[in-house]
């Protein structure tokens, strides 16, 4: 039962405190909501110890280290014992020291034959593999698809991956400066150009020219390109550690670590310019 479950009441104590220690100062969801971005159905959640409602544990930790810093609380404390109080939910990525907490089964009936065990292991496999599969085909499917279909056509609009064949007089150069490199061929528009590369999975809410074109979780591996006539803002970024960011050819440096949650970053013209050096051979470099 989940009512004799400890890491469930280990859960419903921390969310039950954390709403405990907002109403003593007397702040409101709605407030917390509003200064930290963070929606409040996932603040709700937390609070009434609901994890299944929550995203992927990257995201609710950190959406719990924001939620205990804005109440002054220690929030690297507070993700610890988040991380404690749902180590039975299969979602989190179980650590060596997290492991130890489950405790083994050792009720197993004994004479099970071995066969039968061996039966349910291979259809327990097949099972997984078959709905990795279907994942995956339903998120090629739905990036797909995004590509296809345009945008905004006087703003910015989503294109596939082009490799397209620089001028004659162009002439590229790659340029080391500590760890970020800077890949600098000249554009042939006028436009901004941003690539967005998943290192992690990391939810993403980006508008171009003041139109939303993600507001959604990308999964490892992603690899996004977006035009803009006038500048790219995140609205937010889930887990900071897990975007690469690259704007005409420069790469941005790392956001922050992983797991830092990053609200109203804007890449326009004039960071552009702020950013980019022009060399006598004409190559872009980060400064």
């Amino acid at each position: 039962m989940a009512e004799n479950d400890p890491s469930h009441s280990e859960l419903a104590s921390f969310g039950e405190e954390l709403r405990r220690e907002r109403e003593i100062r007397g702040i409101s969801l709605k407030e917390i909501s509003d200064a930290t971005k963070i929606s409040k159905r996932f603040l709700e959640a937390i609070e009434r110890n609901d994890h299944r409602t929550l995203p992927a544990p990257v995201f609710t930790r950190g959406f719990v280290r924001e939620y205990a810093r804005y109440l002054g609380l220690n929030s690297e404390e507070m993700v610890t014992r988040y991380n404690y109080a749902a180590v039975g939910d299969d979602r989190i990525e179980q650590s060596s020291h997290l492991s130890q907490l489950v405790r083994p089964a050792t009720n197993e009936p004994k004479g099970i034959p071995r066969t039968r065990i061996d039966r349910n292991v291979v259809l327990l496999l097949a099972i997984v593999i078959a709905l990795s599969l279907v994942t995956w085909w339903a998120l090629r499917f739905r990036r797909d698809a995004r590509a296809e279909v345009a945008v905004d056509t006087a703003s910015a609009v989503p294109v596939r991956q082009q490799h397209v064949a620089p001028p004659p007089s162009a002439v590229q150069t790659q340029t080391t400066t500590g760890a970020t490199p800077g890949v600098a061929a000249p554009q042939p528009d006028d436009l901004l150009h941003l690539t967005l590369d998943l290192t992690d999975d990391s939810w993403v809410t980006l508008d171009v020219d003041g139109k939303t074109v993600i507001s959604d979780e990308l999964k490892r591996g992603a690899h996004q390109t977006f035009n803009a006539h006038d500048a790219f803002r995140f609205k937010t970024i889930g887990n900071a550690g897990g975007v690469a960011v690259t704007i005409n050819g420069i790469r941005i440096a790392p956001l922050g670590k992983d797991g830092k949650v990053l609200h109203d970053r804007v890449y326009d013209r004039g960071w552009l310019k702020a950013n980019a050096v022009t060399t006598p051979e004409g190559a872009h470099t980060t400064p």
